[in-house]
């Protein structure tokens, strides 16, 4: 089979996205083997097939894309198929931000032990789609905007289903300032969240989050750390949308009673008389696999 490598996406115009991969060197028949390019606003899907099949290509110009908002992702993944065999395989996405080098890769391992041992509580991401089929319930083709705040089937972001798949994430979560704002015409509680993840699942503002307390929050603001232009981590500002909206009705599957919510590694004290310094240490080899 083959192993794809390299691919990336390039452009310097608003009318289109160059798309590129390359193949390992085989000694197999090319022409076997036909390529598939799928694309997606979400790097858990789901994918649209874009292009294919095609024998022997390893680009593709996608000029069907919207490239006039600064906060609409795209990714994309490669398929290959074998002809004779019917055998797949898929790349990793990817998305024009790059891969990062060996430093960036150190870092980004770094956080991920620093998330998955001590910090990190399980949220979930749900991207918010910017395009697709309007919602024929509450969406206003004249007025360009939602008639009503509570549709149960764009969630009031004026497309059908509103949301792509969940992805669900590690993060660190300050916890937010409980506020009141009170004015003549309204009572509020204002809770503005901080929450720091690694540079995959990319956020965008607008999107909806779900941390492990089941608190729904909408993104505000994004902000990436990044060395030579690749995302390494993400300081995300959220806002907490307010009980009894409509957001609460978005269903969340998971098994309650298998999941981890916080990180399952406990680390004792070592001048504890109860905890022996060779099982102190065994507990903090275990932070790197050992």
């Amino acid at each position: 089979m083959l192993t794809l490598r390299n691919t990336r996406v390039i452009s310097f115009s608003l009318d289109y996205l160059d798309v590129f991969w390359e193949i390992e060197p085989t000694n197999e028949d090319i022409q076997e083997y036909e390529f598939y390019v799928e694309r997606s606003e979400s790097e858990g899907g789901p994918w649209d097939k874009i292009a294919g099949p095609m024998i022997d290509t390893y680009s593709l110009r996608d000029t069907s894309v919207l490239l006039m908002s600064n906060n609409r992702l795209y990714f994309y993944r490669i398929r290959v198929r074998n002809a004779r065999s019917g055998d797949e395989v898929y790349s990793k996405p990817f998305d024009r931000e790059g891969s990062p080098d060996l430093y960036g890769e150190e870092i980004m391992r770094m956080w991920r032990v620093l998330l998955e041992q001590w910090v990190g509580v399980k949220c979930w991401l749900f991207p918010r789609k910017t395009f697709g089929q309007r919602c024929s319930s509450c969406y206003d083709d004249v007025l360009q905007r939602v008639l009503n705040d509570e549709c149960p089937v764009c969630w009031r972001t004026s497309f059908i289903g509103g949301y792509l798949q969940p992805i669900e994430f590690l993060a660190q979560i300050d916890e937010p300032e409980k506020t009141e704002h009170v004015t003549v015409e309204d009572h509020r509680q204002v809770e503005v969240v901080a929450l720091r993840a690694m540079a995959h699942p990319e956020v965008k503002p607008l999107d909806l989050i779900i941390d492990h307390k089941n608190r729904r929050m909408r993104v505000v603001s994004v902000n990436s750390t990044r060395r030579l232009g690749v995302p390494i981590h993400q300081e995300i500002r959220l806002v907490r949308i307010e009980v009894g909206s409509i957001e609460d009705a978005i269903p969340l599957k998971v098994d309650n009673a298998t999941i981890t919510l916080v990180p399952s590694n406990t680390f004792t004290n070592i001048q504890s008389d109860a905890t022996s310094q060779e099982e102190a240490l065994s507990n903090a080899l275990s932070l790197y696999r050992f």
